[in-house]
């Protein structure tokens, strides 16, 4: 066989024989990197290029810059017109290249034998595949049994074909939601009326006061909230942005903060109503300004001075009264302080937040908070979590469920046993390419293509005041016999006919993103992504009336934009918030939780109290002399839950920069770990009233006496070769409970 004469498949037919036929395994790999070796041999010299694709390891939508070698991905860097990226990449975007290449990949479409439980798979042809989706869903559609979608959230054209194409079911779209500022968008709402999300900021204050915002990690969007970091650092002409950080454990943003308190999430809306308290108490705010805003503040300012006392707050925080006065002080004096917020931190938190940068002036002002031009009016997603949850809670199963990729399964707030959900559901199908959480569950396996190999039209979540959408075109060819997910869609709703076919009108990726770039043309505004320059000189002109075409024609704009990487408009105009304030006025919402209670149960985090062993600390709400610490769980951000499972240089950044990389890890007071007989680095397990997980012990200075802090890295034993080596998942300690309550456990070593 000629090197040349090799095909795709060929492969297939011979990794049909080896590794049960539904990934490459290490003999197929060999196999296929030897046919690459006598391909490339006929060339005397490899032909560099550079292609435009989009990141989609997790949802910030970068723009990629793609190396390829003869047409084969080598590198990823960052796409320097990306006003997302501008050039730079995160260590998840770096290894999407290994996702391309993962050894462990789905060769093509593949049906369950036997239980699901038993993992086993054969392969088959795409039309029996079609087929066979398309009779679940015909009789699903008959017997209105119901069918689920799920899919990691997205905003824009191939989102929306995802969602046309289960309407005619009467299926229900839930998404993995993203942490980003769309979650903050109803409290925000709430404060200033129905409007958009909120745009921090960061960049340009002088002050930031975090609750619980990774700025250091992925808040918001990993790439653009460290350049945001950086710029804010620097000063730009001024003075050092001062950072104060709180947060229940020593992440890495908190190393980085000039200051940190370390403060569980479950009380840091308390110290928030405390800081506005000495601010309305000591008459450190602009009551001119706040008065020109008009609302409830008098009521607002009533309850939170009279409940919110210095002393109350130092008590159920654990933060000493001087050093609340002094922050408190601090925002007041600084010229343009700026707070913020996790974006999935709890609504009381992000209500005092808001409040707070209300209180100082910091709405619709350089350096504050500002409101995105599009208002949202489509309604809250559907959470994916809340879906399995009324699973796991007993309710009744959908007939079909249709799996996007795993991140629904993958996330923090699912549950850690899988297929409890799934037994009573007729049938699963995964459209993953990856050998992940949803291949384990699902019947039939519909491979799609790798984010390289892909079509992509979407519209990256707010971060900054520009509209954005990033488009790109394949770059890399598909490897393996995978499809695009819309090619898979069309041919199934091909399949079933009648009105199904004549309602979804698309038949590949490729024509829904053409349909998008028809449509941003028609817009008549914005450009494609550009330089600093560029974009600064289209948002003036745009300011005067202006708007010059960026290509002369509707087919060479959209090619450009392709190669661009998608289009923008950087036009905004400031002061939605105030305009809207001065016709309804603001609504501070009081505190809800009461404080009293907090402040007498909380003996572990006052800060004179150091136990010597757990019996104080077993004094806590909801804990036991036999589990005596609370449990936080936090996710690294080298943590992958949306892309492929299966990256090696990911795993090896876990724990870092004391941490052991491969192992899940657990963070404790100095004198929590004296007390369990540990040191740094020593073996422990964790154990709740549900299971158990053994971890690696890292001592953290200032950690609260009473708590442990966990690493959740997805443990995914039918998965791939290296993700079959992470085997602690921390989930396990709920048992088929919400990951996100409460839960309390002991340490021992091992």
């Amino acid at each position: 066989m000629s090197p040349t004469s090799f095909n795709r498949r060929d492969f297939l037919v011979y990794g049909g024989a080896t590794v049960a036929g539904i990934t490459l395994g290490q003999v197929g790999r060999r196999w296929l990197s030897r046919a690459d070796e006598r391909a490339g041999a006929w060339h005397e010299q490899a032909v560099e290029t550079w292609a435009t694709s989009v990141c989609r390891e997790c949802p910030a939508a970068c723009g990629l810059r793609v190396r390829l070698m003869d047409r084969t991905p080598v590198k990823l860097e960052g796409n320097p017109v990306c006003p997302v990226s501008r050039g730079r990449l995160c260590a998840k975007g770096q290894a999407a290249l290994e996702a391309y290449f993962d050894p462990d990949r789905l060769v093509g479409p593949a049906r369950r034998v036997g239980r699901r439980e038993e993992g086993r798979f054969e392969p088959i042809a795409w039309a029996d595949a079609l087929q066979i989706l398309a009779t679940h869903l015909g009789r699903a559609r008959s017997d209105r049994s119901g069918v689920l979608a799920l899919a990691a959230e997205e905003q824009g054209a191939l989102a929306d074909a995802w969602t046309q194409f289960w309407t005619p079911f009467g299926g229900r779209v839930a998404w993995t939601l993203a942490a980003g500022s769309a979650r903050l968008a109803p409290r925000m709402g709430a404060l200033v009326g129905a409007g958009g999300e909120p745009i921090f900021d960061v960049e340009r204050a002088s002050y930031v006061l975090s609750f619980g915002a990774p700025l250091v990690e992925d808040w918001l969007g990993p790439v653009w909230t460290q350049r945001s970091y950086g710029r804010f650092r620097r000063g730009g002409g001024r003075s050092r942005g001062r950072f104060v950080h709180l947060e229940g454990r020593r992440s890495l943003t908190a190393r980085k903060a000039d200051e940190w308190l370390p403060v569980p999430a479950d009380r840091q809306a308390f110290l928030a109503y405390g800081i506005a308290s000495v601010l309305l108490r000591e008459d450190r705010v602009d009551r001119d300004l706040l008065a020109e805003l008009g609302g409830n503040l008098a009521d607002f300012e009533r309850e939170v001075v009279a409940r919110y006392t210095p002393d109350n707050v130092a008590l159920a925080t654990g933060v000493p009264v001087v050093t609340l006065l002094r922050l408190a002080r601090e925002l007041a004096a600084t010229p343009q302080p700026l707070v913020v917020v996790a974006a999935d931190a709890r609504p009381d938190l992000v209500d005092a937040v808001l409040a707070l940068n209300a209180l100082v002036g910091a709405l619709d002002r350089p350096g504050g908070v500002y409101e995105s031009a599009v208002a949202r009016t489509a309604p809250e997603p559907i959470s994916a979590a809340s879906e399995l949850s009324r699973l796991a809670a007993g309710a009744k199963p959908p007939a079909v469920v249709a799996l996007r990729d795993a991140s629904p399964l993958r996330a923090a707030s699912s549950p850690h046993d899988l297929m409890p959900l799934f037994e009573h559901c007729d049938f699963v199908v995964s459209f993953s390419p990856y050998l992940d959480e949803a291949a384990s569950v699902a019947d039939l396996l519909l491979p799609t293509h790798t984010p390289l190999e892909s079509w992509h039209a979407l519209a990256p979540p707010t971060t900054d005041t520009l509209q954005k959408v990033a488009c790109a075109k394949p770059v890399a060819v598909a490897r393996l016999d995978t499809r695009g997910l819309v090619d898979v869609l069309g041919a199934t709703a091909a399949k079933l006919g009648g009105d199904v076919a004549a309602g979804y009108a698309w038949r590949a990726d490729a024509d829904v993103v053409k349909a998008e770039l028809d449509r941003l043309w028609g817009l008549r505004r914005g450009t494609l992504y550009s330089n600093v320059f560029q974009t600064e000189w289209v948002q003036q002109l745009e300011t005067g009336g202006w708007w010059v075409a960026p290509a002369p024609s509707r087919e060479e704009f959209g090619e450009a934009a392709l190669r661009a990487g998608g289009w923008m408009d950087p036009f905004f105009a400031s002061g939605a918030i105030r305009r809207r304030l001065a016709q309804r006025g603001l609504t501070l919402v009081p505190p809800a939780i009461p404080i009293e209670a907090a402040a007498a149960n909380a003996g572990g985090l006052q800060p004179a109290v150091v136990p010597a062993s757990f019996q104080r600390a077993a004094d806590q709400p909801g804990a036991s002399r036999e589990f005596p610490l609370r449990l936080t769980l936090f996710t690294p951000a080298c943590t992958n839950q949306m892309g492929g499972p299966n990256q090696p240089v990911l795993f090896e950044l876990l724990g870092q920069p004391e941490g052991s990389p491969w192992r899940v890890w657990a963070e404790l007071a100095p004198e929590t770990a004296r007390a369990a007989g540990l040191e740094q680095g020593s073996p422990v397990r964790i154990t709740s009233a549900a299971g158990s997980v053994d971890a690696v012990a890292m001592v953290v200075e200032r950690m609260p006496l009473d708590t442990v802090a966990v690493a959740y890295v997805p443990a995914l034993k039918p998965g791939g070769r290296w993700a079959q080596l992470m085997t602690a998942d921390v989930r396990s300690l709920w048992g088929r409970r919400d990951p996100t309550g409460p839960m309390n456990v002991r340490v021992t070593r091992v």
